[in-house]
């Protein structure tokens, strides 16, 4: 009897069993229609079901604003897994990663015709490489749900702050917003009664949104932890805690408590609505910060950054799960320049565009207008800072059998570029970075992986690649402004 006659009877029926049912399950992840039918679902996969639910032309997702309101959030805590973390000991240099992804990946230069869209920026870099007192050099890097995760910019402030310093982790959120909020090399939690509004919605009814593009109300019972990292060689010390609250007419009070005995109670009572924001000092260490509303009256809160009394770099990783760069326009102009001008950034950051690739339609000419605005918006807010204009990553499909590149992303590419350009901003394209044209498909088929099923996001792996791209760049553009090249 030969080996096929031995074998048990159901275990053919049983394997083919499974392969059919695992080539059932991996359709939905292949196919980004059916995103709502998958089983296990990565951190931007609520972001993704909303943008696809939702899908429309720009025209359309910049007139239907969503309800005004605020949403209730449960208990949340900041915990590193191997999906979502970056390693704890980055790399000095490009990881060990696929040869194949390795070869193609092309350095990519920040594109400045002007030759002064960064300097700002490195001016303020430069002091701080000196050493001169007072000399913070903070970055605001806004995105979507790459930058929610704090992928891409965790890797930037680490390899900053390697070469100038560390200044402190930066800005983080009262709590998460989204289930898959994330920043490396920090500890944070929250619990109790606290509610969001938030520029994806629900919205606030007078465009208050905060650094971040997100406003925690507390009516009382309200409480959020922050503190330096317990692991990993970044983000181990504080020495300042930066509260972010706006001061309104029957505004609650706040209750700060720091490790070893220190209070502080303020009321966020006041006139009129105005941004503020109050500091408690610390021995420069392992603090940790508990922050509660107290009572009294209502208190909105944007967040809380962690900083350092010393020259160095801060990196406020400001993503936006599903978020579009047109969202900003719900902001109130008034109030995100009061709070610009209390963070008193060097450099901004706009990644945006893995949402706008979901539109149904998209005028070019509407998209270009609106992104332009935003650009103008920011030179006018953030007064005094640079800004660079990030594109969006690649993103694949699959067509007659392939895994190609989307080509509304190529058009992005371009439509950002031109603009960016055109309106005083500088620009580095990830797409070029990655390797161009389906590169994606690349990435994803890589081992170790770069990119996720999703065809759309990458690993923390990939993440690390990118930022070490990034801030390889901005260094060696920092490097050729000092000696005075172009």
């Amino acid at each position: 009897m030969n080996a096929s006659q031995n074998r048990h009877p159901l275990l053919g029926k049983t394997t083919a069993t499974l392969l059919v049912m695992l080539a059932t399950l991996a359709v939905p992840y292949l196919t980004p229609g059916l995103l709502p039918l998958r089983v296990l679902r990565p951190p931007w996969a609520d972001a993704a079901r909303e943008r696809d639910e939702a899908a429309q032309p720009l025209a359309a997702t910049m007139r239907a604003a969503p309800s005004a309101g605020e949403q209730p959030l449960p208990p949340s805590e900041n915990l590193p897994t191997i999906n979502n973390a970056l390693p704890a000991e980055p790399a000095a240099s490009l990881p060990d990663i696929d040869p194949r992804v390795r070869a193609a990946l092309r350095p990519t230069p920040i594109e400045d015709p002007s030759g002064h869209a960064l300097d700002a920026f490195f001016a303020r870099l430069s002091r701080t490489e000196r050493g001169e007192s007072g000399a913070v050099t903070r970055i605001l890097y806004y995105g979507d749900s790459t930058i929610a995760s704090d992928y891409v910019s965790g890797t930037v402030r680490r390899r900053l702050q390697a070469r100038f310093g560390d200044a402190g982790h930066g800005f983080i959120l009262i709590s998460n917003p989204w289930e898959w909020y994330f920043h490396n090399d920090v500890a944070h939690a929250s619990a109790g009664e606290w509610a969001a509004s938030r520029l994806a919605g629900p919205l606030a009814a007078d465009g208050a949104y905060g650094l971040g593009g997100v406003a925690f109300a507390s009516y009382g019972g309200g409480v959020a932890w922050f503190g330096a990292a317990t692991h990993g060689e970044f983000g181990r010390k504080v020495g300042r805690f930066d509260v972010y609250y706006l001061e309104q007419p029957g505004g609650g009070d706040v209750e700060l408590t720091v490790r070893g005995g220190i209070r502080e109670r303020f009321s966020t009572r006041g006139e009129t609505k105005v941004s503020r924001v109050r500091s408690l000092h610390v021995e420069d260490g392992d603090a940790k910060l508990a922050v509660r509303a107290a009572g009294g009256g209502p208190v909105r809160l944007f967040g809380v950054a962690l900083e350092r009394d010393r020259p160095g770099i801060v990196c406020d990783a400001l993503g936006s799960h599903g978020a579009m760069a047109v969202y900003w326009q719900r902001q109130d102009r008034t109030h995100w320049k009061q709070q610009m001008a209390l963070r008193d950034p060097a450099l901004v950051v706009l990644q945006y565009g893995t949402n706008e690739s979901e539109l149904s339609q998209l005028d070019h000419d509407q998209y270009e207008r609106a992104f332009s605005d935003l650009i103008d918006e920011l030179h006018e807010v953030a007064e005094g800072a640079s800004v660079l204009v990030v594109s969006p990553l690649d993103r694949a499909e699959f067509r007659a059998g392939k895994l190609v590149t989307r080509p509304i992303i190529v058009d992005l590419v371009a439509m950002q570029r031109r603009v960016a350009l055109a309106h005083g901003a500088s620009f580095w394209s990830t797409f070029d970075a990655m390797g161009g044209k389906d590169s994606m498909a690349h990435w994803v088929k890589a081992r170790p992986q770069l990119a996720g099923a999703d065809l759309t996001h990458t690993t923390p792996l990939g993440a690390e690649v990118l930022g070490g791209m990034l801030s390889d760049t901005l260094v060696a553009s920092f490097d050729r402004w000092e000696r005075g090249g172009s």
